[in-house]
């Protein structure tokens, strides 16, 4: 769990870094943060953040005013001593009030509130999944052949590539098929837990990874069942995904 502590007194961010130290052995904790440009600044980078710890009076300003630009609706456990904001909090992405000093009841029962939330949210998305796959991601191509067209389905393509700005799709019957589409449009169709994007010219799919190899710096390479000779190596910066979509 990934925590963004905005709170401009050091002794109060220290006691509340102290406190989630102590009441959870998974988090990793970023700040604290003083004020509103520090606010800004911090999430002009691209860091994922679950849930923020925010005191609402700052060194500049209100906390609310950079609150409103932060990305993801991240959810916000105020924690202040000024009890007038609390209706307005709710406004920004709020979830609880909390009044100091902080009580370590009063901020698990917050936490576990954001978990709780999480966890439901996840499971709909989940059994939306399930219930609408078929929507959410194209299950056929529809290509040229001959005179006329075929519809093949997307769990019959081995993998795709592009070359020169031309897009083949290719089977596990070897065969190959032109599509005018690009890499890029493809690939946001296609289900993430079946597909991977291994290079910028690549895309794989799942059910044709027969192995893979260890490569020069670190890179990896995949062996397709169908295609053995095909090179597609992987960046040392993909690796760990490709090994976590692969172990899925």
């Amino acid at each position: 769990m990934k925590i963004l502590v905005i709170e401009n007194d050091k002794k109060s961010a220290n006691q509340l870094i102290q406190m989630l130290n102590d009441c959870y052995d998974e988090v990793s904790i970023y700040g604290p943060l003083a004020n509103l440009a520090e606010i800004r600044c911090f999430f002009q980078e691209e860091v994922t953040i679950d849930i923020i710890l925010s005191d609402i009076k700052l060194d500049d300003g209100l906390s609310f005013d950079a609150l409103v630009d932060i990305p993801n609706n991240t959810p916000v456990i105020f924690t202040t001593t000024h009890d007038e904001y609390a209706i307005k909090a709710f406004n920004y992405n709020g979830i609880a009030y909390l009044l100091k000093p902080i009580k370590r009841d009063e901020l698990t029962m917050s936490i576990d509130k954001y978990q709780r939330m999480i966890s439901y949210v996840r499971e709909m998305a989940c059994i939306y999944k399930q219930v609408h796959n078929k929507e959410l991601y194209r299950q056929r191509f529809l290509v040229v052949e001959k005179d006329g067209y075929i519809s093949i389905p997307a769990s019959e393509v081995s993998y795709i590539s592009t070359e020169l700005g031309i897009v083949h799709l290719f089977l596990k019957n070897n065969k190959r098929y032109m599509i005018d589409m690009s890499l890029e449009d493809i690939y946001s169709q296609l289900d993430p837990s079946c597909f991977f994007r291994a290079t910028r010219q690549h895309i794989v799919n799942i059910s044709s990874v027969a192995r893979l190899t260890n490569w020069f710096n670190r890179r990896m390479k995949i062996i397709l069942s169908e295609y053995p000779k095909t090179e597609i190596v992987i960046s040392k910066e993909k690796v760990s995904r490709l090994k976590k979509w692969l172990d899925q």
